[in-house]
């Protein structure tokens, strides 16, 4: 089916938006002077890279706030659903969440640039624009309008990878009649290019893969990738990650909750966001080291590159529908200039710097440094 272009910005790929049947949920309980918030997250327990950031940021509440505030968290599904956390934020019958901000985007497709944008920012950089570069302020604005919530990034994954393919990726014709697992901005490029991109939640990746429901997938990196098992049904493991040159995470809190705490509050929920944040800069790269090594050892799976020639062409593509999304509303238009701005000249900087810095490293290792 051939979408048109517009109509991709103006309707839902979100799988749900209401909550789950049955799912009943309390305002804040208070005892003695204390706050429990109920806390939902778009990942099972213990999903590698993701729940931990939850835990983390209640971890860091309850102790920030000597026990004053803490924070109960529920997985996808016992509450709501992966994709339903914002509502049941916005609406005040949970808290806060953890979540990737593209699980927003079958609501409003400019949050693409909180979470991430094809050929964007890296989790440095990203953090650089958040935090000194006006992002913070223009989300806030967008979010208290729009759903009711305030923000703070959290969660970054870093350089990802291109997908799991069971074919051989030498051109653009290749992807013609592939039926992908691709969120967000990234499956439009994808449809755009002759994919069939589908958005299913993280947890139900694995199975799609084995039943053939899907071809291929994208999710994130090794560690991720491999935890879900993705190594048993496809073979060639495919890079750059285009798509998500980083995957920024966020917790959302609602805004008339924090509205309602005291300054001191508020900051201890700000600086708790922030401390999970940086700890999880540092899992990813680790942990993605040693399961990219496992990956290629013990499980022989061939990791490939796209020729250069379709990343030009997924990159033209991807500057297409990046630039529509400034079309949406007048907080994108904003968004938008804000963010192409700085990205342009954090990309001049890196071709200067940082390529030439990897480039050596690369040498020093192949002579033995």
């Amino acid at each position: 089916m051939t979408m048109n272009r517009r109509s991709f910005f103006k309707n839902s790929i979100a799988t749900g938006t209401g909550l789950a049947a049955g799912a009943t949920l309390a305002a804040p309980i208070y005892a003695q002077g204390k706050r429990e918030l109920t806390m939902v997250m778009a990942w099972p327990h213990n999903f590698p890279g993701l729940a931990s950031i939850a835990y983390n940021f209640a971890k860091f509440v309850e102790e920030l706030s000597d026990g004053q505030i803490t924070a109960k968290v529920n997985a996808a599904g016992e509450l709501v659903g992966a994709f339903e956390v914002f509502d049941a934020v916005g609406q005040g019958t949970a808290d806060c969440y953890h979540s990737s901000p593209m699980f927003l985007a079958g609501k409003w497709q400019p949050v693409t640039f909180f979470g991430l944008v094809p050929f964007g920012l890296n989790p440095a950089e990203h953090c650089a624009w958040m935090y000194h570069g006006g992002g913070q302020e223009l989300q806030n604005k967008a979010y208290r309008d729009l759903f009711n919530l305030q923000a703070f990034t959290c969660g970054h994954t870093g350089a990802q990878m291109a997908g799991w393919f069971n074919k051989e990726i030498n051109s653009l014709d290749d992807f013609q009649g592939v039926k992908m697992r691709s969120s967000g901005i990234a499956g439009e490029v994808m449809r755009r290019v002759g994919a069939s991109a589908v958005m299913i939640p993280p947890q139900e990746i694995f199975t799609s893969l084995q039943s053939g429901a899907i071809d291929a997938t994208e999710l994130c990196c090794a560690w991720l990738d491999s935890a879900n098992g993705f190594q048993q049904h496809a073979k060639y493991y495919y890079t750059p990650g285009w798509q998500e040159v980083n995957s920024a995470g966020e917790i959302g809190i609602n805004a008339d909750l924090m509205d309602d705490l005291t300054p001191h509050q508020r900051l201890i929920m700000q600086h708790a966001a922030q401390s999970a944040n940086s700890i999880n800069i540092g899992e990813w790269p680790y942990y993605n080291a040693k399961a990219m090594e496992n990956l290629r050892t013990e499980h022989k799976v061939e990791v490939r590159q796209y020729p250069d020639d379709v990343v030009i062409a997924l990159a033209k593509t991807s500057q297409e529908v990046v630039a529509e999304l400034a079309e949406v509303d007048d907080y994108a238009a904003e968004i938008y200039a804000s963010w192409k701005a700085y990205r342009d000249e954090a990309v001049q900087y890196s071709v200067l710097v940082d390529y030439p810095l990897y480039y050596a490293r690369k040498l020093a290792f192949e002579n033995g440094a």
